[in-house]
């Protein structure tokens, strides 16, 4: 019996051990839980930075486009200015062609002055030429300084 005592002693013993290591083997888990449970709190908070950041860009891009879309609109009202522009040059330069065709030379002037011109003619027709002169020289300071903004 006495050995049956011991052999059950044995057990026991061996028992005890086994559960001394248990009880290691399951402090040792509960400290990696808890490891693991802070790099999860650490994953946790750069998602929320990645999150915030992620919003922060689509809304830049959101403005970027808005931007981006205004400056195009505003790029085609230039083109049709210029070619409102463009349209309004060859208007007087055809207008100057048919001015100069119906200037006179200093002959005709000559002729002329002694047929039918008087001042107050050769002042209109300086003013109506001054005008036009003063048109064209507008419409090419506009064109130069379109041509400059772009």
């Amino acid at each position: 019996m006495e050995g049956l005592l011991r052999q059950l002693t044995t057990l026991v013993q061996g028992l005890v051990d086994d559960m001394s290591v248990l009880k290691q083997d399951m402090q040792t888990v509960k400290q990696k839980l808890g490891q693991l449970e802070q790099r999860m709190d650490k994953l946790e908070q750069r998602m929320d930075k990645q999150e915030e950041e992620l919003r922060w860009l689509k809304e830049q891009m959101k403005e970027n486009t808005d931007m981006i879309k205004a400056i195009r609109d505003n790029q085609l009202e230039q083109h049709s200015i210029q070619d409102g522009m463009r349209h309004e040059i060859a208007s007087l330069r055809g207008e100057m062609a048919g001015i100069r065709e119906q200037m006179a030379t200093k002959d005709d002037l000559s002729r002329l002055r002694e047929q039918m011109a008087t001042k107050e003619d050769i002042s209109l027709i300086h003013q109506r030429l001054d005008y036009q002169l003063g048109r064209i020289a507008r419409v090419e300071e506009e064109m130069y300084l379109l041509k400059k903004v772009d």
